[in-house]
C-alpha cells in the first residue's frame, strides 16, 4: 500500500427498534448538524439541541455535543455542530426549524501505510542524485530528495534563499499532526480537533507531510519546498490516524477564521474520500472565502474516480509522479478534476523524533498525501515571491502556467509537473509553458 490519507466512509449502523424484551438502549451514532444562516449563536442552539430531552422525556442520556461550528467570512457561512446521539433524538432535531440538514458523520482513517527505508541525517553528505560527483551545501539528505530537483525547489545555501519574516506566507497542515520538536521544522503554533489529547504527531503521516513543505534549510537533515513558511499544525486526525468528517470541518473553520490573524495562505489536506459531504465542501468554501488555497491529494485507488475533498471546484487537486516523470500507478487521476501533478513515490521528508508506525527521525514514503504538500509548498514560494496573487484558482493558473508538460498532461491532470525554480530565484517572469493543455 502506498502512504496517502484516505477517507474510508463507514455507513452508520441501522438502528433496530427495540422490543419488549430489549434491555440495552439504542446504540448513539455520530452526526452533523447544519443550522440556518440565521441562527445568531450556534452555540447556544448546539447546547439546547443535544439536551437528552426528547419531547420533554428524558432519553438513555446518550447525546453528546463534540465541535460547534460558526464562521461567517464574506458570502461563505458555515454554523452548526457534532454529536453523538440516538436516533430519537436526531429525528426530534430534524424536525427543529432552526436545522437546515443533518448528515452522518463518517469515520475518516490513513490507511497503513508501507514506510521505505529509514535515515538518521549523516553529518555530511556529498553527491548529486543522478550520480555526479557536485557536492551540494544544502540539508546533508538533500541529494536523496529526488522531487525537490524535479519541481526546480531546491534553495539549499549555495542559491543564498532566505525569506523575510514579515514576507512569509502561513501554512496549515490538517493531518495527524506534526511533531513541534523536530530539528528540521519550526511550527508556529497548534490546534487539536482530533480525539486525540495532544496535537503532537504520534503517528508520523502529518511530520512527512510537513517536512516536504517546510524542512528547514539549516544544515540538518531535509530540506522542504519552502523553507520560509511558516507553519500551523491543525491536528484533525488522530494518533491512530483516523477522525471524523467533523474533525475535518472544524479544522477547516479554524483555519479560516484565522487566517488573516495568521497570514495563512495555503492549507494542505493529505486525505481524502469516495463521499461527497456537502458540509466539508462548505467548511472549503468558507477557507476560500478567507483567502486560503485548498491543496488536496487525488487519493491513492490508481482509478479515475472522483476523490473528495481534491474534486471540489475550489481545491486544488494533486496526483503523483515518479522518479521517471510519469503517473504513479496509485495516483487516482483525470484532467476533468486532477489539476497538477508533483513528485509522490519514494519521498524523502521528516518523521517524528520518536518511534511511530512509520519509523522516526527521516525515512521515505509514498502516495499522493507526498504529492500534495510539493503543490502547498510551490503555491507558498509562488505567494511570497508575488507571481501568486488571489484565490486558490488565480494560484492554479499561475502554477499551470509555469508547470512542465509530461506524459498525461490534458489526460491524467489538466497541468503538467509543477515548477517553481523562477519563484525562489525571484524572477521578473516565469517562462510560460510551451504547451497548452487548458480544459476546454
Amino acid at each position: 500500500m502506498v502512504a496517502c490519507a484516505a477517507l474510508s466512509a463507514l455507513t452508520a449502523a441501522a438502528v433496530v427498534p427495540g422490543s419488549a424484551q430489549a434491555a440495552e438502549p439504542a446504540p448513539a451514532q455520530r452526526w452533523i448538524v447544519q443550522l440556518k444562516d440565521t441562527v445568531a449563536d450556534p452555540g447556544k442552539v448546539a447546547e439546547e439541541q443535544a439536551q437528552d430531552q426528547v419531547q420533554g422525556q428524558a432519553s438513555d442520556g446518550r447525546s453528546r455535543l463534540r465541535h460547534v461550528f460558526d464562521a461567517t467570512v464574506g458570502g461563505a457561512v458555515l454554523k452548526g455542530y457534532a454529536l453523538e446521539a440516538t436516533a430519537d433524538r436526531i429525528q426530534a432535531i430534524r424536525a427543529d426549524p432552526q436545522v437546515a440538514s443533518v448528515e452522518p458523520d463518517h469515520l475518516v482513517s490513513l490507511p497503513e501505510p508501507v514506510a521505505g527505508s529509514l535515515l538518521q541525517a549523516p553529518r555530511q553528505r556529498t553527491g548529486k542524485p543522478d550520480g555526479g560527483g557536485v557536492a551540494y551545501q544544502g540539508d546533508p539528505l538533500l541529494a536523496g530528495q529526488w522531487g525537490l530537483f524535479r519541481i526546480g525547489a531546491v534553495a539549499g545555501s549555495e542559491h543564498g534563499y532566505r525569506v523575510p519574516a514579515a514576507a512569509r506566507v502561513g501554512v496549515a497542515v490538517l493531518d495527524t499532526g506534526v511533531d513541534a520538536g523536530h530539528p528540521d521544522l519550526r511550527v508556529a503554533g497548534n490546534a487539536n480537533f482530533s480525539a486525540s489529547p495532544g496535537a503532537n504527531d504520534l503517528h508520523g503521516h502529518g511530520t512527512h507531510v510537513a517536512g516536504i513543505i517546510q524542512a528547514l534549510n539549516n544544515g540538518i537533515g531535509a530540506e522542504g519546498t519552502a523553507p520560509g513558511t511558516r507553519l500551523w499544525n491543525v491536528k484533525v486526525l488522530g494518533d491512530s490516524g483516523s477522525g471524523r468528517f467533523s474533525d475535518v470541518i472544524a479544522g477547516l473553520n479554524w483555519v479560516a477564521k484565522n487566517a488573516r490573524a495568521k497570514n495563512i495562505r495555503v492549507a494542505n489536506l493529505s486525505l481524502g474520500t469516495s463521499v461527497d459531504s456537502p458540509l466539508v465542501h462548505q467548511a472549503v468554501r468558507l477557507a476560500g472565502q478567507a483567502g486560503v488555497a485548498v491543496v488536496a491529494s487525488a487519493g491513492n485507488a490508481g482509478t479515475t474516480a472522483l476523490n473528495y475533498p481534491a474534486a471540489y471546484p475550489e481545491v486544488i487537486s494533486v496526483a503523483a509522479t515518479t522518479v521517471f516523470d510519469r503517473r504513479a500507478p496509485f495516483s487516482n487521476h483525470g484532467a476533468s478534476w486532477v489539476d497538477i501533478a508533483a513528485p509522490g513515490a519514494d519521498i524523502l521528508s521528516t518523521l517524528p523524533t520518536r518511534a511511530t508506525p512509520l519509523g522516526e527521525d527521516h525515512g521515505f514514503l509514498s502516495g499522493t498525501s507526498m504529492a500534495a504538500p510539493f503543490v502547498t509548498g510551490s503555491a507558498a514560494l509562488c505567494l511570497t515571491s508575488g507571481h501568486c496573487q488571489g484565490n486558490a484558482r488565480d494560484i492554479l493558473r499561475t502554477l499551470g502556467r509555469d508547470a512542465r508538460p509530461v506524459v498525461g498532461t490534458g489526460s491524467d491532470y489538466r497541468y503538467g509537473l509543477v515548477q517553481v525554480g523562477c519563484y525562489w530565484r525571484n524572477a521578473a517572469t516565469c517562462a510560460p509553458r510551451s504547451v497548452e493543455h487548458e480544459a476546454a
